[in-house]
């Protein structure tokens, strides 16, 4: 399900147990997928956009400063994946760089930052798209996951001829194609609920701690979580649409051939049809880790 891959978890396991020592990873591509992954192994099951004119973003990496002054960050030259809004560490002296240090405002090979930066010298500076992590919140066991989302505005080149499709989830790779799956999520800032299903045709859910959906509702549903996911579970894989909304209680017209339960949420689906230019907005897009 959405969040970190086994690549990432396992390496991030190996750390934590004095097995590994932390990989480097300099840089950080998105991309976009329309169908998500249905395996925790990487891409396994995923279609990523393949239209004309697709390419993967770059929104994290590392650059060497020239020279610092006050609140600037002047470099030999600067990429055009560096925009505004992207947050600011620095690598080899880290204090140098106050939390929560973003990119107010660029000119040419100079950015200045929100925050005074100029001790930072000729260090390895590090940009990111994505905010510093947040830090889980609440006890157990109602406690919400740490998570990180994007503060500057990530766009993507213009769709070509045939356009690329509907975009339902996107993913962090290490490479700017092949490479490694490090995480993906659903398109959408939604929770996660519970529910539960009747074996019927089509099963019947209630949502336990929400209100239900509305009828079109785009939803994705998961047993990782917990429970017990109603069966045949290979039928509620992917995006489902919701229906028959009585009271408490909807469709997504799949049979349940017998009870159970799991977690539901709704997601964004993302129509890019040619000529457009695709361009998420901050704090769009969101990785979530329990």
């Amino acid at each position: 399900m959405a969040g970190a891959t086994d690549f990432t978890a396992t390496n991030v396991l190996s750390y934590i147990t004095g097995q590994l020592a932390m990989p480097t990873l300099p840089s950080v591509w998105i991309g976009l997928f329309t169908t998500a992954p249905t395996s925790d192994s990487g891409v396994t099951g995923a279609t990523e956009v393949s239209g004309t004119g697709y390419a993967r973003v770059q929104v994290a990496g590392s650059l060497a400063a020239a020279s610092a002054t006050g609140t600037t960050i002047t470099f030999s030259s600067l990429p055009a994946w560096v925009t505004q809004g992207m947050s600011v560490r620095d690598i080899t002296t880290p204090a140098n760089v106050p939390a929560a240090t973003t990119i107010s405002s660029i000119a040419g090979n100079v950015v200045t930052c929100n925050n005074t930066v100029s001790s930072v010298g000729t260090n390895t500076i590090d940009f990111s798209a994505f905010t510093p992590p947040t830090n889980s919140s609440g006890s157990e066991p109602a406690v919400t996951a740490a998570f990180a989302q994007n503060n500057a505005i990530i766009t993507f080149a213009q769709a070509g001829a045939g356009g690329w499709s509907t975009v339902v989830a996107f993913g962090l790779f290490d490479a700017v194609t092949g490479g490694n799956l490090l995480a993906w999520d659903w398109l959408g800032n939604f929770k996660w609920f519970p529910f539960t299903i009747t074996a019927a045709a089509p099963g019947v859910i209630t949502m336990t701690t929400a209100d239900a959906y509305a009828n079109a509702t785009t939803v994705v549903m998961t047993g990782k979580l917990g429970g017990t996911f109603p069966t045949v579970a290979a039928n509620f894989a992917g995006v489902q649409t919701t229906a028959g909304l009585s009271g408490a209680t909807f469709n997504v017209g799949v049979t349940a051939t017998a009870a159970g339960e799991g977690m539901i949420r709704q997601i964004l689906q993302q129509s890019i049809p040619v000529n457009v230019t695709a361009s998420f907005a901050q704090n769009t897009l969101v990785i979530s880790n329990a």
